[in-house]
């Protein structure tokens, strides 16, 4: 097998499907096809179950994707790492981040920075947010995530680096009962149309975590992923929602600020962290990136990063 056969192999069971592979890939679908009848052949199993209307990866393919993620990004970071000896550091860096804006931490300022320095790296980022950016910091898929989770919602093998903690707060409607309160315990919140935000995402936990804590169940009647839109949806009486205080202080105008509510709760907080997979990315471009975050964004005392050194992009 080679490196091209694995290639072909993440692209079809991120895909599930042949054509979008093929098309990625750059690669006729008979060609692909051909590939991986190849790339079973040489493994002894198959590794994809497929039927003209789906394609699922069987238990060997499973393992052998896991396998070939860290294959090749340990061959993406090893070319990166030998650009970088000759040069301004290169390479791909894969950012996960929880909403860039209404934030109390300045990721557009460390992301224009970044560019400007390091001009000759391919940024890519994405909103994945949450349990599914510490899985995908596990895999490789991402070198970096900024996450709402606290460590403990965490699994092993991800390095934690706490920057902010942000108090959630209720956003009620103008005409709402409970406006004006001031405020509020998450029990009151239970009966009503409960809005939230989509499962897996660093929001949903700590609300999650606020209602358990409170020993009270919502009813919840959708689920996005955009904190802000939530807000909006109260603030018109759709329903109720549980936000972080800035996302609250940016949608909700000054002359209806008595629709926000604080919780009587003192953990109902957000937590916004730098996180990677620990030990930390050898790449140069994911080096440098955590260096400059974390002396941009002065976290909440936790350690300090022991990154080595990487040098400027002058070289």
């Amino acid at each position: 097998m080679d490196l091209r056969q694995m290639e072909y192999a993440v692209a079809i069971a991120d895909e599930l499907n042949f054509t979008r592979a093929a098309v990625r890939c750059r690669i006729g679908q008979s060609g692909l096809s051909h590939q991986i009848t190849q790339l079973e052949r040489e493994v002894g199993t198959r590794l994809f179950e497929r039927t003209s209307r789906s394609v699922r990866l069987t238990q060997a393919g499973q393992t052998f994707v896991a396998c070939a993620r860290r294959v090749l990004k340990a061959v993406q970071e090893m070319q990166a790492e030998i650009a970088s000896l000759d040069g301004p550091v290169r390479g791909r860096l894969r950012i996960g981040s929880v909403a860039l804006t209404a934030s109390t931490i300045d990721q557009l300022g460390v992301l224009r920075e970044y560019q400007e320095a390091y001009p000759a790296v391919e940024v890519t980022l994405s909103d994945t947010d949450g349990v599914e950016a510490a899985a995908q910091l596990l895999t490789g898929e991402l070198e970096v995530a900024v996450i709402a989770l606290h460590e403990h919602q965490l699994p092993q093998g991800i390095a934690y680096h706490l920057l902010r903690l942000v108090p959630l707060v209720a956003v009620v409607g103008r005409q709402h009962r409970l406006r004006g309160i001031g405020v509020t315990d998450v029990a009151k919140l239970a009966d009503e149309r409960f809005l939230e935000c989509g499962p897996d995402t660093g929001l949903r936990a700590q609300v999650d975590a606020a209602f358990e804590r409170a020993r009270a169940r919502r009813r919840g009647v959708c689920a996005l992923r955009n904190a802000g839109d939530l807000a909006s949806l109260a603030l018109e009486g759709i329903g109720v929602t549980v936000v972080p205080r800035p996302v609250a202080d940016a949608v909700v105008p000054a002359e209806h600020a008595d629709c926000v509510l604080r919780l009587d709760d003192p953990q109902a907080l957000q937590p916004l962290a730098l996180t990677h997979r620990d030990p930390a990315p050898t790449s140069p471009a994911a080096q440098a990136f955590l260096r400059l975050a974390l002396t941009r964004l002065p976290g909440e005392g936790t350690p300090a990063l022991q990154a080595a050194p990487v040098e400027s992009a002058a070289g």
